[in-house]
């Protein structure tokens, strides 16, 4: 099975745990910053396999499922792997670097990683089409420009506070994180010819 898939499944089982043991697995396992003060310092890492409701998961695992294929088939499931995992660390650090230590706001969820995920697509595959909502064509790399830019200008009008439950910064975090991460990596601009050529 594909790290790809080994991802997904994980994220299902840890969050059919969550829904068992509810409150007290969260304020545990997700990334509330001033839990860090406390020596909760695992929370940069585990929050990324926690979400908060049915609808959260399935829209990232689908993310994922949607460019996670062509991304570890490219760099190989080992190095994937790690470029997934990284992402989201920097994620969550990208976060707390701009929002401080003192919330007690939880955030969770795999978006930051994938957010380096979909980031990779747009830079490795720039002219590949994505369908936004279904249904409106546009290059990888246009969308993943408007989808950044969003999510900066969204951050930066909700700062101070959760924009709506929703951490932005930790999406642009891994954003960030994918571009040092392919460069040091040494991923550029896949060299392919499209039917149209």
């Amino acid at each position: 099975m594909t790290k790809t898939l080994w991802l997904i499944l994980i994220n299902f089982i840890v969050f059919v745990i969550e829904l068992i043991f509810g409150n007290a697995f969260i304020k545990l396992f997700a990334l509330i910053p001033s839990m860090l003060t406390k020596g909760y310092v695992w929370q940069i890492f585990t929050y990324m396999f926690l979400h908060a409701d049915p609808t959260h998961i399935i829209f990232n695992m689908f993310g994922l499922l949607i460019f996670g294929p062509k991304i570890e088939m490219t760099m190989g499931s080992e190095r994937f792997l790690k470029f997934y995992l990284i992402c989201g660390i920097g994620s969550s650090l990208f976060y707390l670097l701009i929002m401080g230590l003192s919330s007690d706001v939880p955030m969770l969820g795999a978006s930051g990683a994938i957010f380096g995920v979909l980031t990779a697509y747009g830079l490795m595959y720039p002219r590949d089409i994505v369908y936004v909502q279904f249904f409106i064509p546009m290059p990888a790399i246009v969308f993943v420009m408007l989808y950044g830019g969003l999510q900066i200008l969204l951050g930066v009008l909700t700062l101070g506070s959760m924009g709506g439950g929703i951490a932005y910064f930790g999406h642009v975090g891994g954003l960030v994180t994918a571009i040092i991460l392919l460069k040091f990596f040494g991923y550029e601009r896949r060299k392919i010819r499209y039917f149209w050529e």
